[in-house]
């Protein structure tokens, strides 16, 4: 017998311990990771914030359509644009700044004002003025918002990563006149790529710190668990495993193996290995004392079985006494009572029997018994027989030998006949009976069919005497 569970426990502590701290881990890098993702949005939405009021506050929104006809021709559009290549410089980060006028068309569509190139100059090639003026289709997430940007005074902000790889917080503030009408748009889009790489920089140290850590706990753990769990369970159930159950000396030599492991612990498994100890002791005392108990009982039935057979069976000729033919009749008869109706009876008396004993001697009479009831039970193998008297016997035909009563019947008689007709036999050997049948007729009894049995051998007899006369 063995705890099959065991062995894959040894694996699956640890492989749970693994997967926890696993677990634990990616949660943790996780809230790090998202709250400095949340602290750097909220960071660089203040920055952006702050740079677009000094933006709105140094451009005259009134004049957009102007700047968009004249930009670098007017001083006041270059001073803007130097104003801003100034804060551009201050902030490292910001990766692009912008002044757009955007249109609610479908799709929705944004006019250039100002944006900044590379670096300020005051004479710009022709290729960076002549995009100024220029519409471009609004992407998304904006062109979603393009109501919330002509229409309202708050900001709209959003992070954008770019076709090149550019991890960009985009914030879009509207310009208004004094009656609240949109004019324009300052925007400026700050570059988080730096600082993402160096927030992920520190994500992969405190990983791997926290990996090591959690290494090294794991691995104590695993320790520990093996030590204080996994190694007595095993070698209790390498123990078990080797117990033999098939005497009592091997189930005391169990219970030896067992406490030679020794394990002296006030913990659960201690607990657990006493019980099993203590439940093995009990086991082997209540055991003994069954094996006692069987052997008693099993000389007891042998007794009784010897006692019955003295009782029940007929020494002579093995088959079945007066006792057992008087206590039986009277289940036959709570059966016929019952409704039991397809039953015969058969009576047979050994002829010639007192002239065997008379003239060869009782030793001899007792084989011609022996022979004439050895031929009954061969006849009527699938019922009772019962030796009655002397030289008397009872079949109680049902079931397969009732169906075939009548032929049986023949068979008894032509058997008889025969072995009484061989002249060569020893007299004791010439087998010889008279018999008669009785078949349930309404009303009857397992006596009055015996009655009626007994007057058909009876009358058998008589015809033998008339036929043989009393001796042969």
């Amino acid at each position: 017998m063995k705890i099959k569970k065991l062995k894959s426990l040894s694996f699956s502590i640890p492989i749970l311990f693994i997967t926890s701290y696993i677990v634990i881990a990616v949660i943790i890098v996780l809230a790090v990771y998202f709250r400095f993702e949340n602290r750097m949005i909220q960071e660089y939405t203040r920055m952006a914030e702050g740079v677009t009021n000094l933006m709105a506050n140094a451009y005259d929104a009134e004049k957009t359509d102007l700047y968009i006809e004249e930009n670098y021709s007017l001083p006041e559009y270059m001073e803007t644009l130097k104003y801003f290549y100034t804060l551009k410089d201050n902030y490292p980060d910001i990766y692009y700044m912008y002044i757009y006028r955007f249109d609610q068309e479908d799709p929705p569509t944004a006019t250039v004002v100002i944006d900044l190139d590379e670096e300020y100059t005051d004479n710009p090639p022709q290729d960076s003025i002549d995009w100024i003026g220029d519409t471009y289709e609004v992407d998304e997430p904006f062109a979603s918002e393009i109501h919330t940007i002509l229409n309202s005074a708050d900001p709209v902000v959003h992070t954008v990563h770019t076709q090149d790889n550019e991890y960009l917080l985009s914030y879009v503030r509207p310009v208004l006149d004094d009656e609240g009408n949109y004019l324009c748009s300052v925007c400026v889009d700050f570059s988080m790529n730096t600082v993402q790489a160096k927030d992920l920089n520190f994500l992969y140290k405190l990983m791997s710190i926290l990996g090591l850590v959690m290494l090294g706990i794991l691995i104590l753990n695993i320790l520990i668990t093996r030590r204080k769990l996994t190694q007595p369970l095993n070698m209790i159930n390498q123990c078990i495993g080797n117990f033999n159950y098939e005497t009592e000396s091997g189930r005391f030599e169990n219970l030896n193996q067992l406490e030679s492991l020794q394990i002296e612990r006030q913990d659960e498994i201690g607990m657990l290995y006493n019980s099993f100890v203590l439940n093995l002791k009990e086991s082997l005392y209540y055991m003994s004392n069954y094996n006692k108990a069987v052997d008693e009982i099993e000389y007891k039935d042998r007794e009784i079985e010897s006692i019955s057979l003295k009782t029940y069976k007929d020494p002579l000729t093995g088959v079945n006494n007066k006792i057992a033919y008087e206590n039986d009749i009277a289940v036959w008869n709570t059966k016929m009572e019952s409704g039991l109706t397809d039953i015969s009876v058969l009576m047979v008396d050994a002829n010639n029997l007192k002239y065997i004993n008379d003239t060869y001697g009782h030793e001899k009479g007792d084989l011609y018994l022996q022979g004439c009831c050895k031929i009954i039970c061969d006849i009527y193998k699938k019922s009772p027989v019962y030796r009655i008297g002397g030289d008397e016997f009872v079949v109680l035909l049902e079931d397969h030998d009732y169906q075939h009563k009548d032929e049986l019947y023949a068979k008894a008689i032509d058997t008889f006949s025969l072995k009484d007709s061989q002249q060569v036999q020893e007299p004791w050997k010439k087998y010889s009976a008279s018999v008669g049948m009785a078949t349930y007729k309404s009303g009857d009894t397992i006596e009055t069919l015996v009655s009626r049995a007994d007057k058909a051998m009876y009358e058998n007899k008589v015809e033998f005497k008339k036929q043989f006369g009393n001796y042969r």
